[in-house]
């Protein structure tokens, strides 16, 4: 959850656990909404949908979100900052019931999207992002990317590399 956590007023109070579970509830409504939009307009199954996180939850109240079982939050170089969930469906390519701990980084995903649209990644400029269609199409259990460097505003802060952190 992103703060602010401030759920829209149909699903203030529907969990009976304050906001943040209201907004997970509300998010889950939206998120089902869009699904079923796909549904309707016959998208569904050839509709690429990504789910997740581009950071670590707040710390602070009344936002505090949980991060599991790593430590870390917002602005911090830990690991319950750096680690966040995704989900990806792509019915036919990227197979269901699937979990791995493997390194992917948000930039990732733009060369992955366009290659997967059929779209050549531009060469006339740095891109990031690594090609990720075999791992998650289930042709490697292992991702293409083994690390990254993070930063804490302008500040390069360290590097992580496969289980492994260098902080500055």
């Amino acid at each position: 959850m992103h703060l602010p956590v401030a759920p829209r007023p149909e699903f203030k109070g529907v969990t009976g656990h304050g906001d943040w579970a209201d907004s997970l509830a509300q998010l889950d409504a939206d998120f089902g909404e869009l699904m079923a939009f796909l549904e309707e307009k016959g998208l569904r199954e050839n509709t690429i949908v990504v789910f997740s996180g581009d950071n670590g939850p707040e710390e602070m109240e009344p936002d505090r979100g949980h991060p599991g079982f790593w430590d870390g939050s917002y602005f911090t170089g830990m690991e319950g900052s750096l680690r966040t969930p995704a989900i990806i469906r792509y019915p036919g390519v990227v197979p269901g019931n699937r979990r791995s701990n493997e390194i992917v980084h948000i930039t990732d995903m733009f060369t992955t999207l366009a290659r997967w649209a059929g779209a050549d990644v531009p060469d006339d400029r740095v891109i990031d992002g690594v090609d990720q269609r075999a791992f998650f199409q289930g042709d490697t259990d292992t991702s293409a990317r083994d690390g990254f460097p993070f930063w804490m505003g302008s500040r390069m802060y360290g590097v992580k590399w496969k289980n492994f952190k260098v902080v500055t």
